[in-house]
């Protein structure tokens, strides 16, 4: 019954909807809307086995355990909310096995959604950093990249070199599936360059080096090397991807009144180092400026209340808050778009 599988689409469209909006009106998650969505998602499941639907159950619990995985660990790495990897992982439990065909092959659709989701969020940040550089709401400026070259070579010779590893790896054990759906595989490269300065870890010299190692060992053993004209095009990406991200971190932030200080904010690095001298009890610990770092209601309170004092600030700067629900919605709907041209 092709009715089930297209309910189950719908719904899970309607769902990315309503969190969007509520995402972006109170910075939060319902998680009695994700509880409901994925019982009904698993309702349908069980309606489609009881009447014998023509599903590929494999495909589809591959493609839900690499979900979960994949939402986890996002959600470990603080690179995303409790709230976000939750709604990915409904999203596998209510997205048909037919969704994880492309042209007749099982392809890892979350993977491809988050893909997309990371380079729209991308392109969102640097439209915004563009209109704020356009009214002076900023410093950026070339010399900021010049007076940083020496950082600016290294961060891009250490994006070679993982990226190169990477297509090395996907080109030995998926080619075909990288000839037929290139355009695929560019996001997702994208979406690791992005990444990659994101991880803390994978910035160490240690494991540079160990993976520079493992890619030499890697060519000797497959005869591809580092230089091939297919993978100019990500070397020359990578570098106007950096600079758009040093354009991009020259608006991260925006100063408000301390008064205005609430749940689930992020700090800057810089004002709770600043607040890390006071003595007034409560203020959050030095901000990552990740997730991790997200303030507690009790936190946002301290902080409120220290601006008050002699020795507190009238204002604050706090990370830019980006609602990401949004963004996993338009990476639903630029592949399903795709998964209706294609099949």
């Amino acid at each position: 019954m092709i009715i089930l599988p297209f309910l189950a689409v719908i719904l899970a469209h309607i769902l990315c909807i309503i969190t969007s909006i509520t995402d972006i009106k109170n910075n939060k998650i319902s998680n009695k809307l994700l509880i409901i969505f994925g019982i009904a998602g698993i309702g349908l499941n069980i309606a489609q086995y009881v009447l014998k639907t023509n599903i590929i159950w494999g495909a589809y619990f591959f493609n839900l355990t690499l979900v979960i995985i994949f939402s986890l660990l996002l959600y470990i790495l603080h690179i995303w909310a409790a709230g976000d990897s939750k709604l990915l992982i409904i999203l596998g439990i209510l997205l048909p096995a037919n969704y994880c065909m492309l042209a007749g092959k099982v392809v890892p659709w979350s993977v491809i959604l988050v893909a997309f989701s990371f380079i729209f969020s991308f392109i969102y940040l640097l439209l915004e950093s563009i209109w704020l550089f356009i009214h002076h709401e900023g410093n950026f400026s070339l010399s900021n990249v010049k007076l940083n070259f020496k950082n600016f070579l290294f961060a891009y010779i250490r994006n070679i070199i993982y990226i190169s590893f990477a297509l090395k790896i996907e080109n030995f054990f998926a080619k075909d599936w990288m000839n037929q759906y290139s355009w695929v595989i560019f996001g997702i490269n994208i979406s690791i360059i992005l990444l990659i300065s994101s991880f803390e870890l994978l910035r160490k010299k240690p494991i540079v080096i160990a993976v520079l190692l493992s890619s030499i060992a890697f060519s000797i053993f497959t005869s591809e090397w580092f230089f091939s004209t297919s993978r100019l095009k990500y070397y020359a990406v990578a570098i106007v991807i950096m600079l758009l991200r040093i354009m991009i971190s020259e608006y991260n932030y925006k100063t408000i009144p301390t008064s205005e200080v609430k749940k689930g904010m992020i700090l800057s690095s810089l004002t709770t180092i600043f607040m890390s001298k006071a003595t007034y009890e409560g203020l959050p610990d030095i901000s990552h400026e990740d997730m991790r770092s997200r303030l507690s209601a009790a936190e946002a309170e301290s902080v409120v209340n220290w601006g008050t004092t002699k020795n507190g600030m009238k204002s604050v700067q706090i990370v830019r808050k980006m609602p990401y629900a949004i963004f996993i919605l338009i990476g639903l709907v630029v592949y399903s778009i795709i998964w209706w041209m294609v099949n």
